[in-house]
């Protein structure tokens, strides 16, 4: 039988129109099958029994496959307008179909509204994409209540090196501090606004400024008032910092504490400058250890810093070195307990005699002043530096201008725990620090250029005599904390307990924190504390701190502390 080209041209067209719906829905649905479709079979029985050729048959599952696409692709219009001839409609695409479609069109139109800058006007530049802003302020009522026993008359030592020398016989009272006069509803804030850049390859970048009453190191705490002056504002932190890899990092600047510690041994304020590495090794999935080490100048001496001789003297620049190992292991999701061993080694921190100084001639210095701590607060033993020459035209009574000067070294040995856990699925903190001054020895305090002459404090009742000279090289801390340790939201709480023990030259006064006892060391006594959030970035805290001396003359003081915080 023999049928002509143009006879059967609509048979034709139909024929190719249901083989690219064929096409169409099995490159949906049947993707990959293992055997032809159905209207593929009628194609080539059709072939076999003549009614087409070969060629013909070829040439429509080809034409078939192209309109199949095309109808793909304009699937959402083609239902809009009533076929042409010889035009074929695919009623039905597929959802998958249709998604396809639509992220195209998406994919497209992106891509447009980049190229021509009409989606994202005003768009900022790169770089600010690599910038993080940090925050926090804090606003505070502080109370200071002193015990009508201590001692009435208490020597200011910071104060004495800050603005002294003082005359000791001048007949005037050196500084003295506050010992019995309560001081309450003291308005104090803190802010601090910061920025960490990254900066590309494992590098990044910080600036923090924080307010402060001065350049202390151990405060950036603010006291309101001053006949509403403007506050002053300090460089607190800055930083850059590399990681080569995922385990190491190192770090140069003014940087955050970079040891595992607590405020036992460093101000929760306190950052560091100078340089120092951080590696961090898993073991296991359950098993990281950490070391960190580090150099940090404390203070230089000055070039111009003269002497006694046409010669400077030697460089006494005061240097800190430190060295910790540790570990955390994680027992389950919720239960976790870290471990740190540390080693501090501060250089050329203890005071020095200084030779004979003739301040009648008019000299107003001695070759050791620089000797003196740069910041203290209190409880360390101190002696007088000044080796003063007497004056031959009245040696019974002559200027003696003094500065004080740490009596010891301090090479400091730290172990710091900290356990966490929940119970009743309330989170439950634990941490235990210990340290010892392993360069405290009591017999320094009566080396011939100290002695009972020159110490000025930490004795006892009694005479000023060796046997009422006390200190001591050691510390100690508990606390625990039951809730959110640091509240992120609504409703978060936590209480916590902690007992502080710390005789007089377990470590230096002058990096310690600055509520417990007022700052300093020779203190021991419980902290109460509490916290609850009242939004995701604010939270109210109370604290109580009862606190007084491990040695020497009485010193009571209890501090109370009302804030709220924030961060942003």
């Amino acid at each position: 039988m023999t049928i002509g080209k143009a006879r059967h041209r609509p048979a034709r067209a139909m024929l190719a129109a249901a083989i690219g719906l064929a096409i169409f829905a099995g490159s949906v649905h049947a993707q990959n099958a293992p055997s032809d479709n159905a209207t593929i079979n009628l194609v080539r029985l059709l072939v076999k029994r003549g009614v087409l050729t070969q060629s013909d048959a070829d040439g429509l599952v080809a034409q078939a496959a192209a309109e199949a696409a095309q109808a793909q692709k304009l699937a959402g219009t083609a239902n809009a307008a009533p076929a042409s001839p010889g035009q074929v409609r695919v009623t039905y695409v597929p959802e998958v179909v249709r998604n396809q479609i639509k992220d195209e069109l998406r994919q497209e139109v992106v891509a447009q509204a980049k190229q021509e800058h009409w989606a994202e006007p005003g768009k900022l530049p790169e770089w600010l994409d690599r910038i993080q802003w940090t925050g926090d302020m804090r606003v505070r009522d502080e109370f200071h209540y002193y015990d009508k026993g201590n001692v009435p008359t208490m020597v200011d030592f910071a104060q004495l090196n800050r603005t002294g020398p003082y005359d000791l016989n001048s007949g005037n009272l050196p500084p003295l501090l506050n010992t019995l006069q309560n001081r309450t509803n003291s308005l104090r804030i803190r802010a601090r606004l910061g920025v960490n850049v990254d900066l590309g390859q494992g590098v990044t970048a910080g600036i923090r400024i924080g307010t402060g009453n001065d350049n202390n190191p151990v405060s950036t705490t603010q006291t309101l008032g001053g006949g509403l002056a403007k506050k002053d504002l300090w460089l607190d932190q800055a930083w850059l910092a590399w990681r080569p890899t995922a385990w190491a990092q190192f770090i140069g600047g003014r940087m955050p504490n970079p040891f595992m510690s607590t405020d036992l041994l460093y101000s929760n304020d306190l950052n560091f400058d100078g340089v120092a590495g951080r590696f961090d090794v898993p073991v296991s999935d359950d098993v990281t250890t950490f070391a960190t080490v580090g150099m940090f100048p404390i203070e230089y001496q000055a070039d111009d810093f003269p002497s006694n001789g046409p010669a400077k003297d030697a460089s006494r620049d005061k240097w800190m070195t430190g060295a910790q190992i540790g570990g955390t292991w994680s027992f389950s999701e919720d239960t976790r307990w870290k471990l740190g061993l540390a080693y501090y080694r501060f250089d050329h921190m203890r005071g020095e005699l200084s030779s004979p100084c003739s301040i009648y001639l008019g000299v107003n210095y001695c070759d050791t002043d620089d000797t003196r701590s740069a910041f203290m607060q209190k409880g360390n033993s101190l002696f007088l530096i000044r080796n003063i020459v007497p004056d031959p035209a009245s040696p019974s009574r002559y200027a003696q201008p003094q500065f004080a000067g740490l009596v010891y070294d301090y090479h400091v040995a730290n172990a710091t725990t900290q356990f966490d856990t929940k119970v009743a699925d309330t989170p439950l903190r634990l941490e235990a620090d210990y340290l010892r001054n392993l360069a405290y020895h009591r017999r320094d305090a009566f080396r011939p250029d100290v002695g009972v002459n020159r110490l000025v404090n930490n004795f006892g009742a009694g005479d000023v005599s060796e046997a009422t000279y006390k200190s001591g090289p050691v510390g100690w801390m508990l606390r625990a904390t039951l809730g959110d340790v640091n509240p992120h939201a609504a409703g978060d709480w936590n209480v916590s307990l902690a007992y502080k023990y710390l005789q007089p030259d377990a470590v230096l006064d002058g990096l310690t924190d600055t509520d417990f006892h007022l700052g300093g060391t020779n203190a021991k006594g419980f902290i109460l504390g509490g916290s609850y959030g009242v939004s995701t970035y604010a939270w109210l805290t109370l604290h109580y701190f009862n606190a007084r001396e491990v040695f020497g003359p009485p010193l009571s003081i209890d501090v109370f502390q009302l804030e709220m915080n924030a961060r942003f």
